[in-house]
């Protein structure tokens, strides 16, 4: 990871620590501006830590950003039994079909009969995360993280639970840091907003570009650090492309 984002793992490293003022961190920025490589090392770096990541982008459903939880919690020796047992007590809900509703009521008491199961399912399995994250936090009050990426590549109904319940529920315990990342994140209401601080992240500046190719290795580039920021616009993933392109070409 470069110098360029050394302040916002500074800023990560102190919202893990104990005696952080904020529980989280929304890193907002651009297509290719590095959210998700900074989350990876935020991971990477806080290894001691029960870190659970999840690719929000990729992940269809509640259930699977809970199951994804869970899971990775577990791994890294947090018991999800009563997760597990909660899970298996529900079973698996009938799909429905949608088509047609209007027309007959037994399908449409079958549809809100189904919904509110699996509304009364998800609540309860998040409230049990929640509570086995938190309880596994240290003496100290150094606890659990949750990384969320890719908020905006979610569907609405998912941005709306994790917005208005789930980082919430999260955050309340007081125990929990959740880091979220996205080219929109979420605006928490009070009192959850006090404890967010969002961090926008810039482009990289024609100095970085220049420590990208020196880092890369490739003398025949070491001139042209700013051509090669006015055609990428300083974004990382262009950078690195580029660069990748160049190396395998010659």
């Amino acid at each position: 990871m470069h110098v360029d984002r050394a302040e916002q793992l500074a800023h990560a490293n102190r919202l893990i620590g104990a005696d952080a003022s904020h529980r989280a961190l929304f890193f907002e920025g651009a297509e290719g501006i590095g959210k998700t490589a900074l989350l990876i090392e935020v991971h990477r770096r806080h290894g001691d830590s029960t870190v659970c990541y999840v690719d929000l982008g990729t992940t269809w459903t509640l259930l699977d950003v809970l199951n994804s939880i869970a899971r990775q919690a577990d791994e890294q020796g947090i018991p999800m039994d009563a997760f597990r047992a909660l899970k298996q007590r529900y079973g698996d809900l009938p799909p429905v079909n949608l088509q047609g509703l209007s027309m007959n009521r037994s399908h449409l008491d079958l549809a809100l009969s189904v919904n509110a199961d699996r509304e009364t399912q998800t609540s309860a399995l998040s409230d049990e995360i929640v509570a086995r994250l938190a309880e596994s936090a240290s003496a100290d009050g150094s606890g659990p993280v949750v990384v969320l990426d890719a908020f905006d590549r979610c569907e609405p109904p998912m941005q709306g639970w994790l917005s208005g319940g789930f980082v919430p529920d999260l955050l309340a315990t007081r125990r929990i840091t959740v880091l979220l990342a996205g080219r929109t994140v979420p605006g928490l209401s009070h009192p959850y907003s006090g404890v967010v601080q969002n961090l926008i992240l810039p482009p990289f500046d024609t100095a970085t570009v220049r420590e990208w190719i020196e880092l890369a290795g490739i003398d025949e580039l070491k001139d042209a650090a700013e051509e090669l920021h006015a055609h990428s616009g300083g974004l990382p993933s262009a950078i690195a492309e580029f660069l990748s392109h160049f190396k395998r070409e010659n």
